[in-house]
């Protein structure tokens, strides 16, 4: 995994709360975000996060100004963050190229600095998508070695290539909403969109042990001029909680928001739908077991501290990789160990404090080290 190299962020506005532009440095290209930390927060506090990724064509600026989730950040006490992908796209092998960059290794470097810097907790971090984005998030959810307890799409889906080798590390809680009459990523899939939303909930079902028969229950359908219905179908019995919203008529929109910015077709104003996946992602929590640990939790040892030149660590289980960062987040050395013990150089370092992140068969841990 590729991870972060140094955080630029200024404040736009910090009147009773934070709204923060910021980038790092990832594999080798400027990555900007912005997010927003609720007016109550203090560092002491280890917040829930979500991060919400746009669609082809928008920024996380301009998705942060139509889907309202700061407001129901500020009101539910977490973090929310609005990455950009490059070129207004995300890599999500689709079936035709958007992007090339390397996004999972991005997402997970945002994830990994909002921990060690604004606290965050890694028991409860979670993934929203729109269209481009809703297919990265399946593709996190299928190939990420970090835990997110909870993932919403929205008009979004997963790609063939997805589909195939989905194989999640972490099996994590599921709702996907998708109107019947979206005119860009078809409900019952295609050659350039990838397999049908039935497919995607039929493969989730199996990968988190459902039952085969889900309930569907209608929801309120107030609004008659929008021309499309709702309803929720549910799955029981499953590993995690896996949710599908369908909309009958409607198009490649979020519900409940009137802007036709990056959407086509109908909008269904029944329900509001950042609000419904907030109440969906709500407490969920990863196992203890998947979030970065201290050396000591996690029964890594690493001798001697402070460092002259030679640190050996020992596990009892295989440890994959070992990354040094520097105080700023930049990565200064990357191990390939694949061993119980091993001996690491670290004298072309500078004396300082560094952190080492530990991948352990798909588990991180981190603890700070001093190089003499």
């Amino acid at each position: 995994m590729k991870l972060l190299l140094l955080l630029f962020p200024f404040l736009l506005l910090n009147i009773c709360f934070s709204q923060v532009n910021s980038s790092i440095q990832h594999d080798g290209e400027n990555r900007t975000f912005v997010y927003y930390t609720p007016s109550e927060w203090d560092q002491s506090q280890q917040l829930p996060i979500l991060f919400v990724l746009h669609g082809l064509t928008q920024t996380g600026n301009g998705l942060m100004g139509i889907t309202g989730f700061n407001d129901i950040a500020e009101a539910n006490n977490f973090i929310v963050c609005y990455p950009d992908g490059i070129n207004n796209a995300w890599n999500a092998n689709m079936n035709l190229t958007i992007s090339s960059a390397d996004d999972i290794g991005f997402i997970e470097a945002l994830t990994m600095y909002f921990q060690s810097e604004l606290n965050t907790n890694p028991l409860k971090q979670y993934l929203s998508g729109f269209s481009n984005g809703g297919y990265m998030i399946n593709k996190i959810a299928c190939e990420s070695s970090i835990c997110y307890a909870g993932v919403a799409s929205v008009s979004g889906n997963m790609t063939d290539t997805v589909y195939n080798s989905c194989n999640p590390t972490h099996p994590t809680s599921i709702l996907h909403i998708h109107g019947t009459l979206d005119p860009v990523v078809a409900y019952s899939g295609s050659p350039t969109t990838g397999v049908s939303v039935d497919a995607s909930m039929e493969k989730w079902r199996g990968l988190l042990n459902c039952d085969v028969t889900p309930t569907s229950v209608a929801m309120a359908n107030p609004n008659f001029l929008d021309f499309s219905s709702p309803e929720r179908i549910t799955y029981a019995n499953c590993d995690k909680e896996l949710e599908l919203i369908k909309i009958t008529g409607g198009g490649h929109q979020w519900p409940g928001i009137a802007t036709l910015i990056g959407g086509l077709g109908n909008i269904n104003m029944d329900f509001y739908s950042p609000q419904v996946i907030w109440e969906f992602l709500d407490g969920k929590s990863c196992p203890s077991s998947a979030g970065i640990g201290s050396i000591e939790q996690n029964q890594i040892k690493m001798y001697p501290n402070p460092i002259k030149d030679i640190l050996v660590i020992e596990s009892s289980q295989v440890i994959k990789t070992a990354t040094i960062f520097n105080l700023t987040g930049e990565k200064m050395v990357n191990y390939e160990v694949n061993a119980k013990q091993k001996t690491l150089d670290i004298s072309s370092l500078s004396s300082g404090i560094y952190f080492i992140h530990f991948n352990n068969t798909g588990k991180l841990q981190q603890a700070k080290i001093v190089k003499l």
